[in-house]
């Protein structure tokens, strides 16, 4: 097989789908966060940072109980039949959340939104269907997907809020979970490529250490962004900028971050540095947060820090389910991706629900405090991580 770094027809074809659409599992809890604290607000809900991260919160945890067994599941019957199931109920989450009336019903229907819990499925697919030396590459499209619907949701779900209100949010995610199964249709699962792992100790996922740093490292990930998307909003409205006015803020922040990862991804390639630019991006993370602490009278300083976190977040999206497909046994690919998803969506979870009590009881730096002391401790531990060598193996 080819050692070229550029993708094949067929790879090409792969990416552009999977991206969708894990990019849009993803736009099911971004196109949410930018407003729901201020929905809540102005519905007159006591504690509405509390109130909002148990509905972010609830998706996350649906997410969490159902990535491995959908994981496990599609090692037996295959990738598309699982990630198929798994949309039809996303998106019958999605118009129930649709029709609620009230945050209970919210709540359950955000739970069966996130029972579609392929986001593993559609990793593992992936790295099925890519060769070994372009995966960085190509999981970093999944990474420019999560960026993508951050984009989407954090510019367009304050505008489309006003118009179409909370509801139909979630009527255009579920739509878009329908036009997502038309694409994972249009692939085969036929001649997929024979992955082979280079790293030495990768036998037993039990016994990686490496995977299980990297599995916390998910989990970290999240739970700081989601605990992170309860203060974000309401600090920029009490600068005195309008729920419909923050995409002046978002869209040259994650424009910025976007660009920002392209020449680390090129370099990470080429070279194989992947615990460089993971710590660095860590420490990115911190800064940023340290810098957004003391912001919050200055827009230049709030866009400086917001650049710099989505840089960072953006960075780790791209490296973490790469390194973990490398690590992870082929033949048991979906199971250690649905580890590494059940982590991310325990991250969800954690991090809404418990930066809503936070919040309500400690306010803007407790959350701040939290996040910081996470990721510090993620930090220290991740320089226990090595790189995976490359290899010429197919």
């Amino acid at each position: 097989m080819s050692n070229s770094t550029d993708f094949f027809q067929e790879e090409k074809k792969a990416i552009t789908y999977l991206s969708f659409v894990y990019g849009l599992r993803m736009l099911a809890l971004f196109l949410v966060m930018p407003v729901i604290s201020y929905d809540f607000q102005v519905k007159g809900y006591d504690n509405s940072g509390m109130y909002a991260g148990f509905v972010i919160g609830a998706y996350g945890l649906s997410q969490a109980i159902f990535q491995i067994p959908f994981g496990i599941l599609s090692d037996k019957v295959g990738r598309k039949k699982v990630i198929i199931f798994g949309l039809l109920l996303f998106s019958l989450g999605s118009f129930m959340a649709a029709f609620s009336n009230d945050v209970a019903e919210l709540i359950v229907a955000r739970l069966i939104q996130g029972l579609g819990a392929v986001s593993a499925v559609v990793t593992a697919f992936l790295a099925d269907l890519t060769r070994p030396f372009v995966r960085t590459k190509a999981m970093a499209f999944i990474g420019l997907a999560i960026a993508g619907s951050f984009i989407f949701s954090l510019v367009f779900a304050p505008l489309l809020y006003i118009n179409v209100g909370l509801d139909g949010l979630f009527s255009i995610v579920g739509c878009l979970g329908i036009l997502a199964i038309l694409c994972v249709t249009r692939l085969s699962e036929k001649g997929k490529f024979t992955s082979i792992t280079s790293y030495k100790d990768s036998s037993s996922w039990k016994n990686n250490k490496q995977l299980h740093i990297l599995f916390f490292s998910s989990f970290c990930l999240m739970l700081t962004q989601t605990s992170m998307f309860i203060v974000i909003p309401l600090s920029l409205i009490s600068l005195g900028f309008s729920i419909s006015e923050h995409w002046m803020i978002y869209a040259p922040v994650l424009a910025f971050s976007f660009i920002g990862i392209i020449v680390p991804i090129k370099i990470l390639t080429k070279t194989g540095r992947q615990k460089f630019f993971f710590t660095a991006s860590i420490l990115v993370i911190i800064v940023a947060i340290l810098i957004f602490w003391g912001s919050s009278n200055s827009l230049l300083i709030i866009f400086l820090s917001l650049s710099m976190y989505f840089l960072g977040f953006n960075l780790l999206e791209a490296i973490l389910p790469s390194w973990v497909s490398r690590l992870g046994p082929s033949d048991n690919r979906g199971f250690c991706l649905g580890l590494y998803n059940t982590c991310q969506a325990a991250g969800i979870f954690v991090g809404g629900v418990l930066g809503g009590v936070i919040y309500g009881k400690f306010e803007f730096d407790g959350i701040i405090l939290m996040c910081l002391l996470l990721l510090s401790v993620w930090s220290f531990i991740s320089f226990r991580l090595r790189d995976v060598k490359k290899t010429n193996e197919s």
